[in-house]
């Protein structure tokens, strides 16, 4: 009897070792690969586009326990969200028609959260605030998010643990207030922070800001447009008043790979420049940098030795060779430029006619709207696109698979606990009907 107790024990912890190391999904790649989100958990289903109520995104979010949202609607969803409970993931893949959008902000408070193909694209008539982002978690993805038009920072991730940000836009941020400040992309910098085939466009600065203690990061593969006056800065050791315990006492950053290309609003001072690395306290406050295989268009030489984008390069701040971080399907910049502007963002269902012109105007060079792409309000570019929806498939069980897939699948079509059977790839069903969503 005690033998059949340890092997159930032992098989038991065998499973559940085997789903955390399980992808977050097919594709998923740096150190928030392994989020479990709501795998195993219940379905949402987002039925309207109220603010709140049964149906409702707010309604979803605010659920607890593990769980996945599905879409049974397209169009913008007004107002601002927190995820307050952990282990979530949301699809936004599964909306029938031309997606999702938030016309507001999304703030992750809690741990175990998987977010894909969404829109945050933030209403500056309503106050300060990110668009999107959140501080002291862990175990986070994101993955093809379109995030515009914030009036602090656009996409903000910070001083967490275990991350991935991949294949998202962060764009066309907006002032804070009336003044004519901000328009910033984001902090960025977590305790084992991977970040990959992303676009910074229009921003003024921050793309990123590193945070203060930022920890070990992983940036390689992006592609940064347009900025105005800073590319990409920040990396102090030390963060004042850190909330972690222990607080982290480095920033150690890769910088590698990436595809820089000025455009109409970069000022000829910072044309050349891929970083800025900062300190409060002159050596002592230095981050370690190691910075290589960069492009900036229209500068050989820099291309040629990166060394000479970084206005500072004593050996207080340099790596002598690149911190070896979990790898990644790395590209070189050439191809990640090419692969970044085909598939970044919120490409499922469909992308919008806001991120259609960004990447039009990174592909050509140009600037569209704005003072040289530099915008105020989400009017300059057009507004909110509106977002059409289609007919769901049916689903009589509401458990997220459709009944055309559980059919094609041998499953029930009725019975809803068959969304948790584990497939032989280890991935739910559910999670396999979202996975080949394209």
């Amino acid at each position: 009897m005690r033998k059949l107790f340890l092997t159930g024990v032992i098989s038991i912890l065998t499973f559940f070792y085997a789903m955390s190391q399980q992808l977050a999904f097919p594709t998923a790649e740096g150190y928030g690969k392994y989020t479990v989100g709501g795998r195993g958990g219940s379905v949402f289903e987002v039925a309207n586009l109220n603010d709140s109520g049964e149906g409702s995104l707010r309604a979803a979010l605010e659920a607890k326990g593990p769980r996945t949202v599905v879409f049974r609607v397209s169009g913008t969803i007004t107002g601002n969200f927190s995820i307050k409970n952990d282990s979530i993931t949301i699809a936004g893949q599964s909306a029938p028609g031309d997606g999702i959008c938030i016309k507001g902000n999304l703030s992750t408070d809690a741990d175990n959260i998987i977010i894909r193909y969404i829109r945050v694209r933030f209403d500056p008539s309503t106050g300060e605030n990110d668009g999107i982002g959140g501080r002291y978690h862990k175990n986070i993805i994101f993955d093809h998010i379109s995030a515009s038009w914030s009036t602090d920072e656009t996409m903000t991730l910070y001083h967490n643990e275990n991350t991935t940000v991949q294949w998202c836009i962060i764009a066309q941020a907006c002032p804070k207030g009336s003044s004519d400040d901000h328009r910033f992309g984001g902090i960025w910098g977590n305790k084992y922070g991977s970040w990959h085939h992303n676009l910074f466009a229009h921003n003024a600065s921050r793309n990123p800001r590193w945070a203060s203690g930022s920890g070990f990061n992983d940036y390689r593969n992006n592609v940064i447009y347009n900025w105005e006056y800073a590319s990409s800065y920040g990396g102090e050791a030390h963060q004042k008043g850190d909330r972690r315990n222990p607080p982290i006492e480095h920033s150690t950053i890769n910088m590698i790979a990436n595809y820089y290309k000025p455009g109409p609003a970069t000022d000829s001072k910072v044309r050349s420049c891929i970083v800025d690395p900062s300190s409060r306290d002159e050596d002592a406050d230095a981050g370690k940098w190691w910075v290589s295989e960069n492009i900036v268009d229209g500068y050989p030489k820099v291309t040629d030795n990166n060394l000479l984008g970084v206005t500072k390069t004593s050996a207080a701040y340099k790596l002598n060779q690149p911190w070896p971080a979990m790898e990644i399907n790395q590209q070189t910049a050439e191809e990640a430029y090419k692969a970044v502007l085909k598939y970044a963002g919120c490409s499922l269902p469909t992308r919008d006619k806001v991120d259609a012109d960004i990447i039009d105007d990174v592909l050509h060079g140009t600037a569209k709207y704005g003072n040289k792409g530099i915008i105020d309000i989400p009017s300059d570019v057009g507004g909110w696109p509106e977002l059409k929806s289609s007919p769901a498939p049916i689903d009589t069980d509401h458990d997220g698979m459709p009944d055309y897939w559980e059919i094609k699948n041998k499953l029930d079509k009725q019975n809803p606990d068959d969304r948790n059977v584990v497939a032989s790839d280890g991935y739910t069903m559910l999670e396999k009907y979202l996975n080949n969503i394209n």
